[in-house]
């Protein structure tokens, strides 16, 4: 397979813009943001700070879109998903790769039923601690991305040529045994991290060192074992306590995506975290009280935005 020459980002949130910033030391101009209607108006220009220093992108109208970009990131919440589709069909075609980094168990699975023709690869991002608040971005910690193909093939071409450009990059990343183990460990820590931090506003210096954040975490983080149990994932107890490593790795005073979008008053993903929790422990008749408390008080919250 040819190696990879463009990349298009769909989302400028935290997650895109980090991601942005280490694509375009290789890719230049061809790294691009694709956006459409007001999205566009309002990225058009594509000027942010990022650690106080200014950096420029490229952003373009997928409605004028005449060449197809190689690979497409899609870096949007679970609840925009469904709005970019329109947008993701301007610009995947036969063999573009797709890459989702979007928080949750759900989105290769939306990709593939849209497109089934496209070469869509499973991937979370890990350890990154950046916070966007407007046009600035501040980070200590890059983190990894950990990437596999659905069959976790490690030979898989598409994977191979992405693994190539994050090379190039000096983009840090894994490619785990089973990448969908890996998928609902990153769920596990954002039900136990995101949420526990909108309902008590800790940014990572709380769950660094604070014991009773930390037992609420691991609380639902226990929950979230047991449903995997049920739904044949491996997940294991020492899978929370090899979190703390990383988490005490991030910035103190940076903040979950949960708790940014909290503080800004907008929606959070908490369906996709415990809400999505909870319909399946229901299906295995497993209760959740935690998850059940937590997705209370954040709709609760929400309602009064």
């Amino acid at each position: 397979m040819k190696s990879i020459q463009s990349v298009a980002i769909i989302g400028a949130g935290a997650l895109g813009i980090l991601f942005g910033e280490a694509l375009k030391t290789y890719l230049k101009e061809n790294l691009f943001y694709l956006a459409d209607g007001s999205r566009y108006e309002k990225l058009l220009g594509g000027h942010f700070l990022i650690n106080d220093v200014p950096e420029n992108f490229v952003v373009k109208n997928s409605q004028d879109l005449t060449e197809f970009p190689d690979l497409v990131i899609v870096a949007v919440k679970n609840h925009h998903l469904e709005q970019i589709l329109g947008l993701l069909k301007r610009c995947i075609r036969k063999d573009t790769i797709v890459l989702s980094v979007l928080n949750g168990i759900e989105s290769e699975q939306f990709l593939e039923a849209n497109f089934p023709h496209a070469h869509i690869l499973y991937s979370i991002a890990i350890g990154m601690d950046a916070v966007r608040v407007s046009n600035q971005l501040t980070y200590s910690s890059r983190g990894k991305l950990m990437l596999g193909s659905k069959d976790n093939d490690k030979k898989n071409e598409q994977l191979n040529a992405v693994e190539s450009l994050l090379d190039s990059c000096h983009i840090h990343y894994e490619i785990p045994e089973d990448i969908h183990r890996s998928i609902w460990w990153k769920w596990m820590i954002n039900i136990g991290v995101n949420q526990v931090s909108a309902v008590s506003g800790a940014n990572y210096k709380g769950f660094q060192t604070n014991r009773n954040v930390q037992l609420l975490m691991e609380a639902a983080m226990e929950e979230t074992i047991t449903v995997a149990h049920a739904c044949g994932v491996d997940l294991r107890r020492e899978d929370i306590q090899n979190w703390y490593p990383i988490l005490n790795g991030l910035g103190p005073e940076g903040k979950s995506s949960m708790l940014q979008d909290m503080e800004a008053c907008r929606k959070t993903e908490a369906p996709w975290f415990s809400g999505k929790l909870i319909s399946l422990a229901e299906k295995h008749g497993i209760n959740v009280p935690v998850n059940e408390t937590l997705y209370r008080i954040i709709l609760s919250k929400e309602s009064f935005f």
